[in-house]
């Protein structure tokens, strides 16, 4: 009966926001006299049966007087019901302990219908959610089940609270089907200021993929086979670095080839949510390419200089925790005033949860209750920890740059001076990264203490000062 008996017990959020499984009466009783057959069977036929309701649903005819069209209307929302909160769940499982958030905080987006039979609502009232997701069904097309997986996860609301967390909903092989090569060279030359040599790197890996991987896509729809993006199997990747190297003349194993692949569609993914959420992205890098600033400097310098390097290298730390603190602080003074010209509490809740945060380190949960707010992803919205950490990094680099470069000018000569600049740009954008990718992974730990990052550490000297 479990099982079946989500045709009649309706998900629903109550007016405290919880969720609320209603057992509705008449659908039950609709339901057990029509389909006798399948209340005790293990594998319910769900199609077969939807298919019978979706007949019943739309038979306005008075010749069966005991199939009711809005009971089997009924019957189905609870489905859909059933299956929203499903898709919630999963979601708040892949994404929402990295991310600050719970199946709850997702409900009352997509949750809407309130369980009454359709001649029970007013007229006025606008379809819920799950009645879009049933007018909308075509079931020529495929299931219930999936369709509203897929509305769910297309619900413009919903989608937009994912965003606000960092979330974008789409897998890396569709964000690549669909990004032209046009575009993606613009978003790295412009966005991310890649050189040219990177930017046709990533072009050639582009093009070869739409090649092999979006041409057999395209077959697949053409015979009606072509569902979600999959990831490219062992025989598409071959093909792409085949193709590659035609090109270019470099060999990639297929095992690479994915790797560059999904890093790929790692810095698309961070550029899509900056573009709807309005956040600077942190970029991520390859840290086993990363080289330290020593060494970056060290190409333009001769062998013998060892001493002198470590004397910049002495200088350059000093400068880098003090460019870090002066960023610290312009973005929280920044942060914190926006939030007093909203409202005076925000901007002490903003601070308070700060602090918990990365000097306790408190969950959302329990940051909420101290600062005085309901859920946690209220204080996901507060903090808004990536634009956070982005706006710091941004304008570290600022700083620190000039700084380094100055200081620069005591260790090279002149002509040295403009290609040093270069290398010095790229030497720190890949160490600043490397503190707040740190930063980052320290908020994906659960029970982990956030005061170990350099990052954090500097935002509660930062804090301690200010309190007193």
């Amino acid at each position: 009966m479990g099982t079946i008996s989500k045709y009649w017990r309706h998900i629903k959020i109550n007016s405290s926001g919880s969720r609320q499984i209603l057992e509705i009466a008449e659908a039950k009783e609709f339901f057990t006299s029509n389909f006798p057959e399948y209340l005790t069977a293990s594998d319910v036929p769900d199609i077969k049966i939807q298919r019978q309701l979706l007949a019943w649903m739309g038979d306005n005819s008075d010749t069966n007087p005991e199939i009711n069209p809005l009971l089997a209307e009924r019957c189905l929302l609870c489905f859909i019901s059933c299956q929203i909160e499903g898709v919630c769940q999963q979601l708040a499982a892949n994404f929402g302990k990295n991310h600050g958030f719970i199946s709850r905080d997702l409900f009352p987006y997509v949750l809407t219908d309130d369980g009454r039979i359709s001649s029970q609502r007013k007229q006025t009232y606008a379809p819920s959610f799950a009645q879009e997701i049933l007018q909308s069904f075509d079931p020529n097309q495929g299931s219930l089940a999936t369709w509203t997986t897929r509305k769910v996860k297309q619900h413009s609301d919903l989608n937009n609270f994912l965003l606000e967390c960092g979330v974008y909903l789409i897998s890396d092989w569709a964000l690549l089907n669909d990004t032209p090569p046009k575009q993606l060279e613009k978003i790295f030359s412009s966005f991310y200021n890649l050189t040219t040599w990177e930017t046709q790197e990533s072009l050639n890996i582009l093009s070869s993929y739409h090649s092999i991987y979006r041409a057999e896509r395209r077959q697949q729809r053409l015979s009606r086979s072509g569902k979600k993006c999959l990831p490219p199997t062992t025989e598409q990747l071959e093909k792409i670095a085949q193709l590659i190297e035609t090109k270019t003349g470099q060999k990639s194993s297929p095992k690479i080839l994915m790797n560059k692949l999904q890093n790929l569609a790692s810095q698309l993914r961070e550029y899509r949510i900056y573009v709807r959420k309005g956040s600077l992205p942190t970029i991520p890098l390859d840290t086993s390419k990363n080289q330290s600033l020593a060494n970056k400097i060290s190409l333009s310098q001769e062998t013998d200089t060892i001493d002198e390097e470590n004397e910049f290298l002495t200088n350059y730390r000093q400068q880098f925790i003090q460019s870090l603190d002066a960023a610290i602080s312009e973005v929280t003074d920044v942060w914190s005033k926006l939030l007093k010209g909203k409202k005076s509490s925000k901007s002490e809740q903003f601070i308070q949860a700060l602090h918990l945060y990365h000097c306790q380190g408190k969950s959302m949960t329990e940051i909420a209750k101290d600062v005085g707010l309901k859920a946690q992803y209220q204080v996901t919205r507060l903090l808004k920890l990536k634009s956070f950490r982005a706006d710091i990094r941004q304008k570290l680099l600022i700083i620190l740059h000039n700084r380094i470069l100055e200081l620069a000018k005591d260790y090279t000569n002149p002509q040295s001076l403009k290609t040093l600049d270069r290398q010095i740009e790229i030497a720190l954008d890949e160490q600043v990264n490397q503190i707040f990718q740190e930063a980052q992974a320290e908020g994906y730990t659960s029970g982990h203490h956030y005061t170990e990052s350099l990052f954090a550490k500097r935002v509660c000297t930062y804090l301690d000062l200010v309190k007193k």
